[in-house]
């Protein structure tokens, strides 16, 4: 390892232990003796648990639903399930992997490193030469395609289908030995693992593996799992977006799969997790504390497929546990512009818990359809809403919509600091701004938080215009903090820092928290301004006041920032455009944007030096990334100037 590397990894080490409190403390040490225990004692605790189960299994019957799935839906999945009969597929939506006759689960098939087999806990997952990318390995280990395949089976009778789901389970189960290797490092993996397990169960009808040799086997990876993640889960500054997937899997194993007695306390102890973490991790309005957008989807999905698997088997979840999942499905459905795009703040690395080959809009859709009437839902089983509410209707479960609409231009969801500002909602000239202005995240690590205090996303026509960047990767690069950092949103940064400081992959050093200020809805238009301490920091202190205005009629965006200081700073305002935009100057500090048949003018500060950036890599400046993995060249306008005292700039975007 590089001298460079080690240092990065010790001051990683002195942030990371900064933001633990003694009780975390314990615990990691406490962790550290079950290891060492389970290191020793790995494979006579295996054999135990390979005992016959002592509990039946119970798995809600589909009821035939699959029959009512449309033929363009199974066109989809057929088209997905096929190469992965083939041991091909993609991994994140667009890497194409081929795995051979053989798949070796441990080999990360876009470098070709294969990792060690050693205890997991000795394994070094962040070290690329040790492991290769660990995210593509455990992507492939989640064995989400064998959903496909599985519904496959269904629909054509194949039985190659039925052969080769089998064959990849029995696989699995037969490589991965008990705590040995990187697929038994992450407790959200196996809990992930075991919720397809339980999905295709419930596809096939109760019968996870059909030949009685893989039973045992199989049988004893579950319970194996159900212990690894009652005992690793998630916890103190760790306890996010994974501690609720965990929760989720080992809900589901419990009640699918109580094989021992221990199963049950098990599952009881997942249901309180789970209620306690919606509350806890969610804000009154809705709004996911991660600040994240696709992981707020990522956990609705994985707390709609628990409760509604308590609800269908007797095991009811509370009034509160309802209400605010309904609140959070509901702000999804606030973001969603007429074409169903939504804006990608925060992290989001494609992660989903039923894996059918559609993207993040389809899933939106299939979750915000949930809280409409009946009357309003397209007709036909929608096939993730099947599998996630295992065979009921929506009608079923106790979710309900508020009353609260967006037609009168402003939606407020102030727990987590969105505002969103609207005109023509629905209609043919629809325009929807998203105003960031709240707290960075779920503290202390602020794990998916990016620096985009005061930024906004807008879509006009149901087309997107100005966007957030996305993701790109979960590595410690370049790319990772520049995908995060302020130069990549719709803000303004200071003397080219971060409103943040970065200090390893999934932890900030010192967050930014913006405020609300202003908040009016008139006839005529929709006003919100807040601002934010991130330059609090530096010797000279720099606020940023920014103001944004709809004027209904005209779909006209005003905005007004405004700079206090004392001392000279330099001063960036930035725009970035979807790809699919053509920016064109038309005259002085004036843009014409093109997005299909849609246009807008961007009129900047006549104070400003504008430049236009687009896929440079040296600095790194005009990029997006559309979905984890996969990075694209985008318009980036960037007004610069120098300032002193306080100093207000105007833009305005307006349709052309």
């Amino acid at each position: 390892m590089k001298l460079s590397d080690w240092h990065n990894r010790l001051a990683w080490f002195r942030n990371r232990l900064r933001v633990m409190g003694p009780n975390e403390v314990a615990s990691r040490v406490y962790e550290a003796g079950l290891h060492a225990m389970l290191f020793v004692r790995a494979r006579s605790f295996e054999a135990r648990a390979a005992r016959p189960p002592s509990r039946p299994y119970r798995v809600p019957a589909i009821n035939g639903h699959l029959k009512d799935v449309d033929w363009e839906t199974r066109d989809r999945v057929l088209s997905v399930a096929v190469p992965w009969l083939n041991h091909r597929g993609k991994l994140f939506d667009h890497q194409e992997v081929r795995l051979g006759a053989a798949i070796d689960w441990h080999r990360d098939y876009s470098t070709g490193v294969t990792a060690p087999l050693s205890y997991s806990a000795l394994i070094n997952h962040r070290d690329q030469s040790l492991v290769g990318n660990v995210k593509c390995v455990w992507e492939l280990n989640r064995l989400q395609h064998l959903v496909p395949l599985v519904l496959s089976l269904k629909w054509t009778e194949r039985e190659a289908y039925r052969r080769e789901v089998e064959r990849q389970i029995a696989s699995w189960c037969r490589e991965n030995p008990f705590m040995r290797g990187v697929n038994w490092k992450s407790p959200l993996e196996a809990a992930l693992r075991l919720i397809t397990w339980g999905v295709i169960s419930f596809v096939t009808e109760g019968s996870l593996v059909s030949q009685p040799e893989f039973e045992s086997a199989v049988l004893k990876a579950i319970y194996l799992q159900q212990y690894f993640i009652r005992k690793f889960h998630s916890r103190h500054s760790s306890a996010n977006n994974h501690l609720v997937g965990e929760m989720a899997g080992l809900y589901v194993a419990g009640t699918l799969w109580p094989v021992r007695p221990e199963t049950h306390d098990w599952r009881a102890f997942a249901k309180a997790k789970l209620v306690e973490e919606i509350l806890r991790q969610s804000g009154p309005d809705g709004v996911h504390r991660e600040r994240a957008i696709e992981y707020q989807l990522f956990v609705c999905e994985f707390f709609l497929l628990a409760g509604s698997l308590g609800h269908v088997t007797g095991d009811p979840f509370p009034p509160e546990f309802w209400q605010r999942l309904s609140r959070m499905i509901e702000f999804l459905e606030a973001l969603r512009d007429r074409a169903g795009n939504f804006p990608l703040l925060g992290d989001n690395d494609n992660g989903q818990v039923i894996n059918l080959g559609d993207h993040g809009q389809k899933r939106a859709e299939s979750l915000t359809a949930l809280l409409r009437p009946a009357t309003e839902r397209r007709a036909g089983a929608d096939l993730r809403q099947t599998l996630l509410l295992w065979g009921q209707n929506a009608g079923e479960l106790p979710l309900r919509a508020s009353e609260v609409s967006d037609a009168t231009g402003l939606r407020s969801f102030p727990d987590g600091g969105y505002y969103v500002l609207s005109a023509d909602r629905g209609n043919e000239d629809e325009i929807v701004v998203l105003f960031d202005a709240g707290s960075f995240g779920l503290d202390p690590l602020y794990a998916h938080a990016h620096a985009d205090a005061l930024s906004f996303w807008l879509s006009y026509g149901g087309r997107q215009f100005l966007i957030d960047p996305g993701t790109y990767c979960y590595d410690w690069s370049e790319w990772r903090r520049y995908f995060r950092s302020t130069a990549a949103h719709n803000t303004i940064r200071i003397d080219g820092l971060d409103q943040a400081e970065q200090a390893g992959t999934f932890l900030w050093k010192k967050p930014v928290n913006a405020y609300l200020a202003v908040l009016e809805n008139l006839e005529a238009s929709a006003e919100v301004e807040g601002w934010h301490d991130g330059y609090q920091r530096l010797a000279d202190p720099v606020t940023h006041h920014r103001r944004l205005r709809l004027f209904k009629k005209s779909r006209t965006l005003a905005i007004v920032d405004r700079l206090e200081c004392h001392a000279r700073h330099n001063v960036e305002i930035l725009f970035h455009f979807d790809p699919q935009c053509r920016v064109a100057q038309v005259k002085s500090h004036c843009f014409l944007v093109t997005n299909g048949e849609k246009a807008l003018l961007v009129q900047l500060d006549s104070r400003l030096q504008v430049r236009i950036e687009q896929g440079n890599t040296s600095p790194i400046f005009g990029w997006c990334s559309p979905s984890f993995g996969y990075k694209r060249p985008t318009v980036t306008l960037v007004g610069k100037t120098s300032i002193s005292g306080s100093v207000p700039f105007f833009s305005e975007i307006s349709p052309a």
